[in-house]
């Protein structure tokens, strides 16, 4: 019985599992050295980058502060205090990116579709990490309101993996996470052939981080208003506590206080320079964080391929030493005989 044609955006979002051959292909798990450069290299990034996670909360609450000013308030208290709250997401920050590198390579070869994967992955990333990236951004919101003498908002439960703002995070994961899943092999290939026709030759490795670099901007530029929007959302009172409703026009009153110029009428005359602030300090930090675990996934692949190589290289090297040595044994009982 024949099966009915599907149409070209439903093939390319689920392709038919299997090939000519009609077998079905089989879940492959991911391999030692993605999981390791997950569970490793996802709490170094997450940790070393505090400071910049810092300061795009406390530039959710102020838009009249320039970028300098901002980073400056996140590291008022001495040079430790730019990690307030640094700590709270790292223990999530293992299988946060599990998620992020194994758990997506195993939903790829699992759904076919790189699209799919990043959403599935993005979900699970979002009920792994929001309770603690919440918390985080709570505390350096304190830490600024009690050195200006403002209003705390009470911090909410790290374990519990919902609330007010996750609806946010996980759109704002789906786009940052597309930037390197779907944006950076384009990158890659375009960067060739500009290399080509500019007769330049650029080593591999640097070329893939050019390219996860550039698909990292891009999408930092588009997840940056999203962002913002969830850092507000977790930082002020009357979103935590107001309606489905009040809560939409909370955040639509935030994009337009921060991102919008308005005139003596409230008519909109353009963008606040608020937008530009926001897009450089969300492609600082997304940019630098993608690419730098970006570049620890496939150094651990790197370095798993060449200690695979070693293993084959020695295990040939034996089976070709084993042939000689029974020659030479029987060569010894023939002379005896």
């Amino acid at each position: 019985m024949e099966r009915e044609p599907r149409s070209r955006l439903f093939r390319r979002c689920c392709p038919r599992r299997g090939g000519a051959s009609g077998k079905a292909s089989q879940l492959k798990f991911p391999d030692t050295p993605l999981v390791l450069a997950g569970a490793l290299g996802g709490p170094f990034c997450i940790f070393t980058l505090t400071p910049l996670r810092n300061a795009l909360t406390l530039a959710s609450q102020d838009a009249s502060k320039s970028a300098w000013e901002i980073y400056k308030c996140v590291f008022s208290g001495g040079f430790s205090s730019g990690w307030t709250g640094g700590t709270t997401p790292l223990i999530p920050a293992c299988p946060q990116f599990c998620i992020m590198g194994p758990l997506f390579h195993m939903l790829k070869e699992a759904l076919g579709s790189v699209p799919l994967a990043v959403v599935c992955a993005a979900i699970a990333e979002t009920m792994i990490s929001f309770g603690s990236q919440t918390v985080n951004s709570q505390m350096a919101f304190n830490q600024q309101q009690r050195a200006t003498g403002g209003p705390e908002v009470p911090l909410s439960n790290p374990f519990i993996p919902y609330g007010p703002g996750m609806m946010v995070h996980v759109c704002r994961n789906v786009v940052a996470m597309s930037g390197i899943r779907i944006f950076s092999p384009i990158c890659q290939s375009l960067l060739i052939r500009l290399l080509h026709f500019m007769g330049v030759e650029m080593p591999k490795g640097l070329r893939q981080f050019v390219g996860d670099f550039v698909a990292s901007m891009g999408a930092a530029v588009c997840s940056a208003p999203l962002n913002q929007c969830y850092n507000f959302a977790v930082t002020s009172e009357a979103y935590m506590h107001g309606s489905s409703s009040d809560r939409f026009q909370e955040l639509c009153g935030f994009l337009s206080r921060s991102y919008l110029k308005h005139g003596p009428s409230g008519e909109v005359l353009g963008l606040s320079p608020t937008l530009a602030r926001d897009l450089m300090m969300r492609c600082a930090y997304v940019a630098m964080l993608y690419s730098l675990f970006g570049f620890i996934e496939r150094s651990s692949g790197g370095l798993a391929q060449v200690i695979r190589n070693m293993q084959k290289r020695r295990g040939s090297d034996q089976e070709e030493e084993q042939p000689s040595v029974g020659r030479r044994a029987t060569i010894g009982v023939r002379a005896t005989a």
